[in-house]
Formats: C-alpha cells, sequence, structure tokens
C-alpha cells in the first residue's frame, strides 16, 4: 500500500505546537529580563500578559503572524539593548512595534505588543508615550474585566510618573472600586503617595486607614506616616 503523502501546508500545521512553545518561551524569557515590576499591580499585569501570549496563538493564521512581529520586534529591542541605553534601544525597535500595531494591534499579538511597548516606554523614561499604548489596550479589553484593571493600573503608574496626577488618582480610584484584591490594595497605597504629594491630607489619612485595616499584610502599609493633625 501506497504511503500517503504529507502535504507542505499540513506539514506546517503538524509541527505548529512545537513552534509555539519555542517562540512563547522565548517571548516570556525577553519579558522577564526587561519587565522590572514595581508593584503588585505591574506584577498582575505580567501574569495577564502570560496568559494573552498562550490564548492568542492558537486562535487563527494571523495570531500566529501577529506574535511572529511580536517577536522580532523583542529580538530587535533585546539586541540593541546589549550597546544602548533603554531609551536608545526601544527608539531602534519603535518601527517594528508599529509595523505590528498596524497590521495586528486589534489582534491579541498586537494587545499584548502594547502592553510590553507601554511598559518599555514607562521603564525608558517616556510616560506619556507609556501613557499613549496603555489606553489604546485598555480600549480593546472588555470593560471591568480583570484584563482591564490589570492595564488600568499600568495606566495609572504611567500618568503619575508624566505629572498627570489627577487622572492618575482617578485611575487607581477605579480599580479600588474593582474585585481584586491585590490590585485594589497596591492602588489604595499608590493613591496614598498621590494624596500626599498633592496635600490632600484628608484624603490621604481616609485611604491609609482603609489600607491598614483592609489589608493589614500589605508590606507597605506600616510605612505611611500618619497625616499631620490626623
Amino acid at each position: 500500500m501506497a504511503r500517503k503523502r504529507v502535504s507542505r501546508a499540513r506539514k506546517r500545521d503538524l509541527e505548529q505546537p512545537d513552534e509555539f512553545l519555542t517562540l512563547t518561551s522565548r517571548l516570556l524569557e525577553k519579558i522577564r529580563t526587561y519587565w522590572k515590576p514595581i508593584s503588585a499591580g505591574c506584577l498582575v499585569l505580567l501574569a495577564v500578559l502570560i496568559g494573552v501570549l498562550a490564548y492568542g496563538y492558537f486562535d487563527d493564521r494571523a495570531e500566529q503572524q501577529a506574535f511572529v512581529l511580536l517577536n522580532q520586534a523583542m529580538s530587535r529591542y533585546e539586541t540593541e539593548r546589549g550597546t544602548q541605553n533603554a531609551s536608545e534601544s526601544l527608539e531602534a525597535a519603535r518601527s517594528d512595534f508599529e509595523a505590528l500595531f498596524a497590521k495586528y494591534g486589534n489582534r491579541q499579538g498586537g494587545v499584548a505588543g502594547r502592553l510590553i511597548f507601554a511598559q518599555l516606554n514607562y521603564q525608558a523614561g517616556h510616560p506619556e508615550a507609556a501613557v499613549a499604548q496603555y489606553e489604546a489596550a485598555l480600549n480593546l479589553f472588555p470593560k471591568g474585566s480583570y484584563a482591564a484593571s490589570a492595564a488600568l493600573s499600568g495606566l495609572a503608574y504611567a500618568q503619575a510618573a508624566a505629572g498627570q496626577n489627577e487622572k492618575a488618582i482617578a485611575a487607581f480610584s477605579a480599580i479600588v472600586d474593582g474585585q481584586d484584591p491585590i490590585l485594589k490594595a497596591d492602588a489604595l497605597y499608590q493613591l496614598s503617595l498621590l494624596y500626599r504629594k498633592t496635600g490632600q491630607d484628608g484624603e490621604y489619612e481616609k485611604v491609609r486607614r482603609i489600607l491598614l485595616d483592609d489589608y493589614p499584610d500589605y508590606t507597605y502599609a506600616e510605612m505611611l506616616p500618619e497625616a499631620t493633625g490626623g
């Protein structure tokens, strides 16, 4: 009996799982290298991103191509980072990220890319650019979802770094109104810092007390001093 030939297209499909594992492991390794979490919120955002990577790749061929472009963009950044600072490396990889957004901006790979690009801008000292990318990514998540809350946390950090204090306060307040306890505790802490920075002692003390009472195990809660006259 003649052996049935396997078409090239079918062969590529059969090989796809190994390709996925290889690509995903490379992406996550780069994320671990260049993602510098500064809070519980960013750690949760990284967890959401890992979920996006795992889910999106298997969706369809366009998703696969989106993740290929994302891998290329991160590879460019990684290569440049070996000899240049964060800002210069980001600029060198900018066109790769923009090509990803232009073609697959609404795909899971594009959303993941926006989150990564936003964080890289934040780390490179470009908070305004990070704000724009976080806003674009946030609009692609279902309102009120866990992923949206995590992206909102990144946006709030970028807004605070950009000096957009009132917007950051509004964003962190929205997170406090959400359901995730880790994001809520972190948002309360960041709110306390922002209220203290902007001289809103009454709000600062109120938020500090909520953090101490509702999240006694939060590491930095005890470091917050009482408000003057509090």
